[in-house]
Parts: C-alpha cells; structure tokens; sequence
C-alpha cells in the first residue's frame, strides 16, 4: 500500500504530508503579517549591476520589556522605509524560535552609498530611532553584534 501511494505522488499526486505542510506554510505568512504588519517588507525588483548592501544585526534583550519596547520603536522605522524607501530591498525584523530575547534585523539596500548611506541613514524616521537604540545599548538593555555584507551574486533573496 506505501509503495503504490508513494509512486502516484512520484506521479503529481498530492497527500496529506503536502498538504499539511503547505497549510503551515500559509499559516506562517497569515500569522506573521497579522502579527508584525508592515514591520517586515521584502522587494524583489533589484535589476542593477552593482551588488546590493545587506546588514544583518543580532540583538540580544536583558528582558522582555525591553524587547517590546525596541518593536514598539523599530515599527514605525520599518513603515517608513516600506512607503518611502524604494531602493531598500528588504527590512525585516525576524525575531527567535528558540530564544525569545533575541532579534535579528535584515537589511538590504540597492546599493551601499546612496540607498543606505545617503537615504536611509538619513531619514527622519531612523534620526528618531537610532538615539533610542544607542540609549538601551549604554544602559545594558542589549546587546547588538552586527555585520556588512555585499550580494555575491549566487543564490536568491
């Protein structure tokens, strides 16, 4: 009975396995962009030559508060750059399966100089927010590693 059921999916067939795992699929989407809204955003239209610019930065809370404050701050950062910065490719705030004081905050940009640098380092929304993640840094709220990357062209984003 196994063999013959595996050889019809080998066919197209589709069983409960794919089916379940195409409704937690789905169920993440729905649950996350309920949850988190328009704090994560990802654009897929990067046609330029040049590589893009990706910031990865892991954040480490002393407590829960402090993590839902740094959300209720980095919000309307994430907003901002959906509806106003085009040549930001993505801008999510992923938070851990398995360590619930940890965020990581991927950034990518067209290009380093004038989409992070020029744009959106310069913007009224992060001028707002970087003060108070540096003031939870100098009070040891959190901890912040972060890293640069440029795209090295294999795989996708």
């Amino acid at each position: 009975m196994l063999g013959s059921s595996n050889r019809s999916n080998q066919r197209g067939g589709i069983n409960g396995l794919h089916l379940l795992t195409l409704a937690a699929v789905v169920s993440v989407y729905v649950v996350g962009r309920s949850v988190f809204g328009s704090s994560s955003y990802v654009r897929r239209s990067h046609q330029q030559n040049d590589p893009a610019f990706s910031l990865l930065v892991k954040l480490r809370f002393e407590e829960e508060s402090y993590k839902q404050q740094f959300l209720r701050d980095i919000g309307p950062v994430a907003s901002y750059v959906k509806q106003h910065e085009p040549q930001t490719l993505a801008y999510e705030v992923l938070l851990s399966d398995s360590d619930p004081l940890q965020v990581l905050i991927i950034e990518r940009y067209a290009d380093k100089e004038k989409a992070y640098l020029e744009i959106h380092k310069s913007s009224e929304e992060f001028l707002q927010f970087r003060p108070k993640l540096k003031a939870m840094m100098e009070e040891g709220k959190v901890s912040m590693d972060g890293h640069s990357y440029i795209d090295s062209q294999v795989g996708f984003f």
